[in-house]
């Protein structure tokens, strides 16, 4: 992607809130494949094998199971503060951007989307040294995708303040580039309620889901959708209702794309009748799948 671009460069992270914290992070770190880096205050913080000091916190719920906040990530502090400035303009009300206080450090400031979600933008953060794509464990946050009734704010706020790009539209689904050459690193799903969807994690490669499909099979967690292979973004995918019913995905091969890329709209990515995805040998998603899919609500 250009060097240029005033634009996130991606999910950096994700904050949770379990029920039952400790069951959370057995699961993450024995099943899902992430590894435990830190706790403090009374959050557990999860890494993937990217540099990022890490991707999921796993915080204490005082009520219902929902998300907490996402992070997204800057290029420098320059972006930062140029993406602060547009935030702000659009209506936002931002916080200060400044030193943060996180146990990973950084720069950076947060604000609430149009739906009372919490964002936060930031760069320079404490990371690993190491950072490499590994058989069989989750690298990095690939995308997240969020249910909303507010689609044309949300795509505002995305691209116009964000300097995300819309780069494909399939009926419901509308996906976003950030400066990386990922197809997508946002998806938003047309739905008449703001929770999540669910957050795909990004696997080095095709056999690194299959056999993560089996070791949540062994575990007790079935597969409610896949393994296939979507149109947009031509990613394999593997889905899941993880501990407390959390919405994830497994995916690989993600479709690398560049500036060049041309936007396909919903006629372009019709299925043939009965078929959900490119290889067409998967079952249709599960009856969970599409109730856990809306489950998780946003604190606020």
């Amino acid at each position: 992607m250009s060097t240029s671009r005033i634009a996130i460069t991606g999910v950096r992270s994700i904050a949770i809130e379990q029920a039952d914290p400790e069951r959370a992070a057995r699961f993450y770190t024995e099943v899902w494949n992430l590894s435990e880096v830190a706790r403090a205050q009374g959050v557990i913080y999860l890494r993937g094998t990217g540099g990022a000091h890490h991707i999921l916190a796993i915080h204490p719920s005082h009520g219902p199971a929902r998300m907490r906040s996402i992070v997204l990530s800057a290029r420098d502090r320059a972006c930062v503060d140029a993406l602060h400035v547009r935030v702000a303009a659009g209506g936002f009300a931002p916080t200060v951007a400044g030193e943060r206080s996180a146990i990973d450090g950084g720069y950076g400031f947060s604000f609430r989307d149009p739906a009372g979600r919490e964002f936060e933008v930031v760069c320079d953060a404490h990371d690993h040294a190491d950072d490499a794509k590994v058989a069989d464990r989750p690298y990095k946050i690939g995308h997240i995708n969020l249910n909303t009734a507010m689609i044309e704010p949300m795509t505002h706020m995305l691209t116009e303040m964000l300097g995300m790009r819309l780069v494909d539209n399939a009926g419901t689904q509308f996906f976003f580039n950030a400066d990386n050459p990922d197809h997508c690193t946002i998806v938003l799903c047309r739905y008449g309620m703001e929770t999540l969807n669910h957050v795909a994690y990004e696997m080095p490669d095709l056999e690194s889901v299959m056999r993560g499909t089996g070791r949540m099979h062994d575990a007790g967690y079935p597969v409610e959708w896949g393994v296939g292979r979507h149109g947009p973004g031509d990613n394999v995918f593997a889905y899941f209702c993880g501990v407390e019913e959390f919405p994830l995905e497994y995916t690989s091969e993600v479709l690398q794309i560049d500036e060049t890329y041309s936007f396909h709209g919903p006629d372009f990515w019709k299925w043939p009748a009965g078929r959900l995805d490119q290889w067409g040998v998967t079952p249709p998603h599960t009856t969970r799948w599409k109730r856990v899919q809306t489950l998780y609500e946003f604190a606020r």
